[in-house]
């Protein structure tokens, strides 16, 4: 039983998340996340659903948690122009951009909360670069216990889902200069190298990045369309418009 008096305070920061449903497991997984966020946390989470119709309905709507829906038509998912209308939606100094299946320490939140408010980094990702992909049975026992404890035992049967490298699924930023910095670039339509242009471009413009020791976790749910390139056509411009970056910005 979570003591809700021995929550953190996290109040000038807010976790926000894109969100379509394409399973009932990505419900379970947001579910668990936001119950897993206040179980730690005293701060404020946005869920933002851009859907054709409704298909969530938050079990669990705490102090400080919001819901929103918005109607897309889209079959592709816009996830970086909902990050953007997301961000937006924030009045805090921070803002946590975290993915409906993720899962990150405590601690190594709190740490890259530290270096954000020393204004240490601009953007803080709460892991070094290991993200775990979880399985089904690693994933049913997190949403059981809600003890990241679980995951990390498992950590011997399940494997990194891109090597020892990764920059995506769970990033904190300081929302002004970030947004000064161009916030999400929403020439990304889908799923794509999103999470390395943005890394890329806070590199070349200078802005210090910090990675907090540990690792992330990434909770099982089945492949969806928006899980992987939608297309050829668009795989070749997400990563036209990747190599712009990498090319046009100076210093």
């Amino acid at each position: 039983m979570t003591c809700m008096t021995c929550r953190t305070y996290l109040k000038d920061v807010t976790f926000v998340v894109p969100l379509r449903i394409d399973s009932s497991e990505r419900k379970e997984n947001i579910d668990a996340l936001i119950r897993y966020t206040f179980n730690h946390f005293e701060t404020n989470f946005i869920v933002l659903e851009a859907d054709s119709g409704c298909k969530y309905y938050p079990e669990y709507n705490p102090g400080g948690f919001r819901y929103e829906f918005i109607s897309d038509e889209n079959e592709v998912f816009h996830r970086t122009k909902w990050i953007n209308r997301l961000i937006s939606m924030t009045t805090t100094l921070y803002v946590a951009i975290w993915d409906a299946d993720v899962i990150a320490s405590p601690g190594q939140i709190l740490e890259s909360m530290q270096k954000l408010r020393a204004q240490d980094a601009v953007m803080s990702l709460p892991y070094d670069g290991r993200f775990y992909s979880s399985d089904k049975v690693s994933c049913d026992l997190f949403k059981r216990y809600l003890d990241i404890e679980v995951l990390l035992k498992r950590i011997p049967v399940i494997r990194l889902m891109h090597g020892y490298h990764s920059v995506g699924g769970a990033y904190i930023v300081n929302k002004g200069i970030y947004l000064n910095a161009g916030g999400e670039n929403e020439n990304f339509f889908g799923w794509g190298p999103e999470d390395t242009e943005r890394v890329k471009r806070l590199e070349i413009l200078d802005l210090p990045i910090y990675y907090s020791p540990g690792v992330l976790f990434h909770l099982w749910h089945p492949v969806g369309k928006n899980s992987w390139f939608a297309n050829s056509n668009l795989e070749r411009k997400n990563r036209s418009v990747l190599l712009s970056t990498c090319t046009s910005i100076s210093k």
